[in-house]
């Protein structure tokens, strides 16, 4: 196997079928992924701040998981091309959406340059889904290290229509799926800090409590007060920070009904 030993399962199983694979690394309260697995093949087993684990043998490379992590931390990997090759789903927020068989740089978590992909689809899994589906095709020993891909506008073309996929208003918050026109529309009824337009859309109430969608925020929020990033601020985080027992909170042993 070329790549991480957390995925030989994977691995194998990519030669007869498309198989999610997890890189996730925050121990945030987040599981979107195994709500919208139908296949039950995602889990996250002790408290809703462990990483999610993947069965994949129960996986069948739907990519909805790909399509609704917050993160963008769940791929597809597929070795069923064969001769050298693999195909590897990520998930894609540009506003410019490549056409099948253009040429993208892939990179790795740290956005260092793996080399050249090609691709060879570009997918919704439903008009809500948040992210579009890019599916590359890359050197086999190179997939499981594949975490995003970039692309370079070098014409003027309108892309492809996607099958399946209706422009999306931008979704801020993805956890509580507050958008970014929604935001706007509340600017002129008065709204001049994070907190407060947090109380009344419940942007940054969410699992991640902020963390993904605090500096857009601010950038909204100064867009339309005429603020600077800095005077508008940004959400803060009020503890707890991660769930916690109510019979903890009583000073019990914690073994009682959950927050």
């Amino acid at each position: 196997m070329s790549g991480d030993s957390r995925w030989s399962e994977v691995w194998e199983l990519a030669r007869k079928r498309a198989v999610a694979f997890l890189d996730c690394r925050q121990e945030i309260p987040c599981n979107p992924c195994e709500l919208v697995c139908r296949k039950g093949a995602i889990v996250v087993e002790k408290d809703i701040c462990s990483p999610p684990s993947c069965r994949p043998e129960l996986c069948d490379g739907c990519g909805r998981c790909v399509a609704y992590c917050p993160g963008m931390a769940v791929f597809l990997l597929d070795r069923r091309e064969g001769g050298g090759k693999a195909r590897v789903t990520l998930p894609y927020e540009m506003a410019h959406l490549p056409r099948v068989g253009e040429e993208v740089w892939v990179t790795d978590g740290e956005g260092k340059e793996l080399g050249r992909g090609r691709v060879v689809e570009v997918r919704s899994v439903g008009a809500h889904a948040p992210t579009v589906l890019l599916t590359v095709e890359v050197p086999e020993d190179r997939a499981l290290k594949v975490r995003a891909a970039r692309i370079r506008i070098e014409s003027s073309e309108e892309p492809e229509e996607v099958i399946g996929y209706r422009e999306p208003d931008y979704c801020l918050c993805r956890c509580e799926e507050v958008t970014d026109s929604r935001l706007r529309e509340l600017l002129p009824m008065g709204f001049r800090t994070p907190a407060a337009l947090r109380r009344f859309s419940r942007v940054g109430l969410g699992y991640c409590q902020g963390k993904f969608c605090h500096e857009n925020l601010a950038q909204i929020l100064a867009e339309g007060t005429g603020l600077s990033v800095e005077d508008a601020g940004l959400i803060r985080v009020r503890p707890p920070v991660r769930p916690v027992k109510l019979s903890r909170l009583g000073g019990g042993n914690g073994r009682d009904n959950e927050l």
